[in-house]
């Protein structure tokens, strides 16, 4: 693999997964919300869009209707801690062990009609199948230039960027102050005479949303869906945040959700560094994890010194 096409890998892959890490910015950075629930959505969000651009629906309706799931899905964990006061990690466990029939059968119903989930678990593309690339300005911009997929490159960067000029301009309405204030001071946002678990359920929401919008870019890379796609995905999401917000600590003028792309971007990075230097790709998992625990430890060490220094 030359330099520049280990470029492209590492970078679709980032912008894809900082998707993922946008959306626990909100459950895990500002809700303290550990959403185990990202696995299943993220699988999801791969299914239904795959189902739908299998059978020729807009590629861009799949995306929607993508988002549009993973919010349900992420608005049932709210649900379930809010309303029914079940823990946290009990609520993602639940949820996810649901998705994982729910996507399956899905996925077999979907492909051949069988609701037993007994004939298929695959979604496969045909070279024949529309999507977003096919769909992403047409032929203005050329789809390969010098051996790069430079049509995808833009495309996925693009996605990246809606998603967080998004989320920024949410949490600047009153709404996403309310998100914030429910985080950080749940007592306060009483006193203002609003329901903090509102805030909390919109927040999952949002989370799981985009975990699911990144499952359906992410068939673009894996050229089909399959039931263990989801894998590893809270991982790879907090270890983008962890990574983007605590290197990029200092830089004040960068927002949040700027620092998380960026750390997704680094996260792939490394792994690709991994792979070019030969190790085997069922490592990837045991690679992911240690880059995790890396920048867990890195992080506690910058906070330790910013508090020290603060002093």
């Amino acid at each position: 693999m030359s330099f520049l096409g280990a470029c492209e890998v590492f970078l679709k892959s980032g912008f894809i997964f900082s998707i993922i890490a946008m959306g626990y910015y909100v459950s895990y950075y500002i809700l303290d919300f550990p959403d185990l629930t990202v696995e299943g959505t993220f699988l999801s969000g791969a299914v239904v869009f795959g189902l739908m651009c299998s059978h020729g629906i807009n590629p861009w309706l799949g995306l929607l209707a993508a988002f549009a799931v993973g919010g349900a899905c992420g608005t049932v964990t709210g649900v379930l801690h809010v309303r029914l006061h079940i823990r946290p990690l009990l609520c993602g466990i639940l949820v996810s062990t649901v998705l994982i029939t729910v996507n399956l059968v899905a996925t077999a119903a979907g492909m051949t009609g069988d609701f037993t989930a007994q004939s298929s678990s695959v979604i496969s593309y045909g070279r024949t199948v529309a999507t977003l690339h096919d769909c992403f300005f047409g032929d203005l911009i050329p789809e390969r230039v010098g051996g790069i997929a430079l049509r995808d490159l833009l495309l996925f960067f693009v996605m990246a960027v809606v998603c967080k000029v998004l989320l920024d301009l949410y949490l600047k309405t009153k709404s996403g102050l309310l998100l914030r204030a429910a985080g950080n001071n749940e007592q306060y946002v009483r006193m203002l005479s609003k329901d903090p678990g509102k805030s909390k359920i919109i927040g999952l929401a949002i989370g799981n949303a985009y975990a699911a919008v990144a499952g359906a870019l992410y068939t673009h890379i894996s050229g089909n869906v399959n039931q263990s796609m989801g894998i590893g995905m809270i991982v790879i999401g907090l270890a983008s945040l962890i990574i983007g917000t605590s290197l990029l600590r200092s830089v004040k003028f960068m927002k949040p959700t700027t620092k998380v792309i960026i750390g997704a971007c680094i996260y792939q990075a490394c792994l690709t560094v991994a792979q070019r230097l030969g190790v085997p790709s069922a490592y990837n998992k045991l690679i992911m994890a240690v880059i995790f625990t890396v920048a867990l430890v890195l992080s506690g060490r910058l906070k330790k010194r910013g508090g020290a220094e603060n002093a």
